[in-house]
């Protein structure tokens, strides 16, 4: 029963690390005179990057996982169960894409991974959106992200279907309540501080994972969110 949901949330993980290892290199190659690259930190910031972008995508996946843990068994791998997970994948494929370059703007422009600036700077819609319009091509950019995302959509869309027939909604549930009850100790227990294991400030920026980092921001933020929009 666990080989399905493995099966099915892998292509989610294999892009979700992708992405933010791809990211990751190209930062360590934009601040190369400021990384630490002796082999121990650099297995620290490895190590931890990883920690930060899988906790990130357990999050992410709660909804999908709810998902396939309570669709009745006759209704798997059928069209509506092809359809529903095709639009989440590649809607996920674009957010992936869309956040990590969009982290890369942002260490451009503070030289920092997600942090309460990009809050303050986020929750201004216009002048996000004027800025990307203005200086980054917005329009064209956003249809290259459609194109790769179809791209990525082509090569990987097989790889979604678990071949074998599901039966068991009992044991899905009770795999569901073990990954609720995994990001409830998460949550409980995890510490932000915890990932500044390195003495270079610049390793334990990029080892914080553009998505961990982005919702990190927002759920430590001071902002009154509500408040803001009201004043807006």
């Amino acid at each position: 029963m666990y080989r399905f949901l493995l099966w099915r949330l892998a292509p989610f993980y294999v892009v979700a690390l992708i992405c933010e290892f791809i990211t990751f290199g190209v930062l360590l190659s934009v601040e190369q005179n400021l990384v630490d690259w002796s082999f121990l930190p650099m297995v620290k910031t490895i190590g931890v990057l990883l920690k930060t972008s899988t906790i990130a995508f357990v999050y992410l996946m709660i909804p999908y996982m709810t998902y396939l843990c309570f669709i009745p068994a006759n209704k798997i791998n059928s069209p509506f169960d092809k359809n529903l997970t095709t639009i989440v994948y590649a809607s996920f494929v674009f957010f992936m894409l869309f956040e990590e370059t969009m982290s890369l703007v942002f260490w451009n422009r503070y030289s920092t991974s997600f942090n309460n600036k990009a809050v303050e700077y986020m929750l201004n819609v216009n002048e996000v959106s004027n800025s990307l319009t203005h200086n980054y091509m917005f329009f064209g950019y956003i249809l290259a992200l459609f194109v790769i995302t179809h791209l990525i959509m082509i090569k990987s869309k097989p790889f979604l279907w678990y071949p074998k027939q599901i039966l068991g909604i009992g044991k899905r549930i009770f795999y569901w309540l073990v990954y609720v009850a995994c990001c409830a100790m998460i949550f409980v227990n995890f510490n932000d501080n915890e990932l500044k294991i390195n003495e270079n400030n610049v390793n334990n920026e990029l080892s914080k994972g553009g998505t961990y980092s982005l919702v990190s921001s927002f759920w430590q933020s001071k902002s009154l969110y509500l408040r803001f929009y009201m004043l807006k």
